[in-house]
């Protein structure tokens, strides 16, 4: 009998033990899930580095309405440094070179701005040429100073390649739409030529129409 009941008794702590293991991974399951990912609306810049209307919408209209409503974590954004430039074949040299709207100068700042995108994360990226826009001068050096930021992989990636290589994924997508005006915004990957005014102007309205339209909820800065 003595030794029947020691078996009950090794069997029972076991169970209770197998029990509370159980009970003790479902807690710490159920407080560890993740919280859920904040709904990002695609939206895409197309701009040239020496136009006022570019400069003004960038450092007057986008940066102001992403921090000031704290739309940056509901935002996918995508810069493309193009506008009206394009492509094409110098047979003297035997190359694809590329042609800007505001002549050379433009060219060698969008081949900037994109090295700028391809070696800083996206907000340092933004913030730093949202700071160089300020001017028609390359303030690189001085923005990535006042910034706190390291630039040297950026200018490098200038000084080693061609202008219209750098540009070529930019141009890409850029041609794609047809643009007409610089600068051209696109929400959800749906380029409206004739609505290009209006998003311009009425950029916060029309961000807060596109985000409840896409994910059903109305930011708090909509009114």
């Amino acid at each position: 009998m003595d030794l029947t009941f020691a078996l009950a008794f090794i069997l029972t702590t076991l169970l209770i033990s197998l029990t509370t293991g159980t009970t003790s991974t479902t807690e710490i399951s159920s407080n560890t899930t993740a919280s859920p990912a904040i709904p990002k609306l695609p939206l895409a810049i197309h701009y040239e580095a020496l136009c006022p209307d570019s400069m003004f919408f960038i450092r007057r209209r986008l940066h102001d309405a992403l921090f000031d409503n704290d739309w940056w974590p509901r935002v996918d954004l995508k810069l493309y440094p193009f506008g009206k430039a394009n492509f094409y074949n110098n047979t003297d040299l035997n190359r694809i070179e590329v042609y800007c709207q505001h002549s050379e100068p433009e060219c060698e700042l969008n081949a900037l701005h994109a090295c700028i995108l391809e070696n800083l994360e996206l907000q340092p990226a933004f913030q730093l040429i949202n700071c160089m826009l300020r001017s028609y001068s390359n303030a690189i050096d001085q923005c990535s100073k006042h910034l706190k930021l390291d630039v040297t992989s950026a200018k490098q990636c200038k000084e080693s390649r061609a202008t219209a290589e750098i540009l070529k994924p930019y141009g890409r997508e850029t041609l794609a739409i047809q643009l007409s005006f610089v600068p051209s915004i696109v929400f959800d990957n749906r380029f409206e030529p004739y609505e290009q005014s209006s998003i311009r102007y009425n950029f916060e309205s029309n961000f807060c129409r596109e985000y409840e339209t896409k994910f059903q909820i109305k930011l708090p800065t909509c009114g």
